[in-house]
């Protein structure tokens, strides 16, 4: 009697039943479109630019990137720096509101101009939108929650700054679901 896998072996000497279900499963991931998150901070630019370059060298054809800034809250620290809150004007506790979203959109900016360049570098065309999400007072939870939102199965991160980032590692030992790639400077893509 023909032992399990010993037709996949005939066609292949070295092809054993555990490699011929890896490389199975691998061309179907292939065959259907990947959803990537691109996490980006106003803490790690540089990378948050190697994170979409890699994205854009793993897109293939119909796959979807998102590049997502979660700002953080406006501290109470600073808040409480000031000689008297009571006195600020309204005008200002807008500003205050409104630093992180700013902040958020020249990130993006920046971002935005690193994936063009990657796309034209590479001669690929990929479908990426940018997201600034309201201020959070938990990023990192927040960031896997995004993830779930958007039916991602990749995320990407860069190393956060001086590749010392706590973000990565907590999505890395938290992340349910989803794959997390952590990229360093220098290593943008393959």
């Amino acid at each position: 009697s023909a032992a399990s896998g010993d037709h996949i072996r005939s066609f292949h000497p070295r092809l054993t039943p555990g490699l011929a279900a890896s490389r199975a499963m691998f061309a179907g991931r292939l065959l259907r479109s990947t959803k990537m998150l691109v996490g980006i901070s106003i803490k790690d630019v540089e990378g948050g630019k190697a994170a979409i370059r890699r994205a854009i060298s793993l897109a293939k054809p119909g796959d979807k990137i998102t590049a997502l800034h979660i700002p953080t809250i406006v501290p109470e620290m600073m808040l409480s720096s000031m000689s008297d809150p009571g006195d600020a004007s309204e005008d200002t506790f807008l500003a205050l509101a409104n630093l992180p979203s700013k902040a958020g959109a020249t990130v993006q900016q920046n971002i935005k101009v690193a994936a063009s360049e990657a796309m034209r570098e590479m001669g690929k065309d990929v479908d990426i939108t940018y997201t600034v999400t309201p201020p959070a007072g938990d990023v990192k939870s927040s960031l896997l929650h995004a993830c779930k939102e958007h039916g991602a199965s990749l995320l990407l991160l860069g190393s956060g700054p001086s590749g010392n980032g706590s973000v990565p590692v907590f999505a890395a030992g938290k992340a349910k679901g989803v794959s997390v790639l952590i990229v360093q400077i220098g290593r943008a893509h393959v």
